[in-house]
């Protein structure tokens, strides 16, 4: 048994540079000693090369083959890299309910997996730039205290340039003062009007009781 598992990866050496001789003679055989009317020779260094390329998926498939190998053969394999994290701030949920408005702001829903829109003094995780039209389809959320730069958000018209804002109703920002739970702090240029239902941009943080 020894014997046959030393034997194997000496036999896929040997095909793999079996396979790299060849597709080099084949190559270097294409190579006219006269001229080549059009793409003819070109499009067959192409054709031989493409063997090489795949010489590494041959490699995986004769690896399979190999004692004690826990994958089964034919069997597809699929790898999520970093699942379940936000590296740009933005995560994905689903949504509890219809809206009719983009920029709202949403919480923890009927599941971890779920988000819901957020009421007066409630902690959201952030807010999402889409409108729920479909529950079925996930949303995007811009996770405060991950997200990078300025969100756009709902006001209720009573934040000013400058003010911290806390939660306020269906998902709006509201004003907010000390002992509130604050998500950020309005940034609200001469172009742009704060009246209630318009949408606004803040600068948002990690929800908390912040000291301002």
């Amino acid at each position: 048994m020894k014997l046959i598992q030393m034997l194997i990866p000496l036999a896929i050496l040997a095909a793999m540079f079996a396979l790299f001789a060849w597709a080099f003679i084949a190559t270097k055989n294409a190579t006219p000693r006269r001229h080549v009317i059009g793409n003819a020779n070109r499009k067959f260094f192409r054709a031989h090369v493409r063997k090489v390329y795949l010489a590494p998926l041959l490699l995986h498939k004769l690896v399979g083959w190999l004692p004690g190998q826990p994958r089964a053969r034919g069997e597809i394999q699929f790898a999520n890299i970093g699942e379940g994290i936000a590296p740009n701030g933005v995560k994905m949920f689903i949504p509890d309910a219809i809206t009719t408005s983009r920029y709202l702001l949403y919480k923890k829903g009927s599941d971890v997996d779920h988000v819901a829109i957020t009421t007066t003094g409630e902690t959201p995780i952030g807010s999402s730039d889409d409108q729920v039209d479909d529950i079925t389809v996930p949303l995007a959320i811009n996770v405060f205290g991950a997200i990078r730069g300025t969100v756009k958000v709902v006001t209720d018209g009573t934040v000013a340039d400058g003010n911290y804002v806390k939660c306020g109703t269906t998902g709006r920002v509201t004003a907010a003062v000390t002992t509130d739970v604050v998500i950020g702090k309005a940034v609200i240029g001469t172009d742009t009007t704060a009246a209630a239902n318009d949408v606004i941009a803040i600068i948002p943080i990690m929800p908390g009781k912040h000291p301002f």
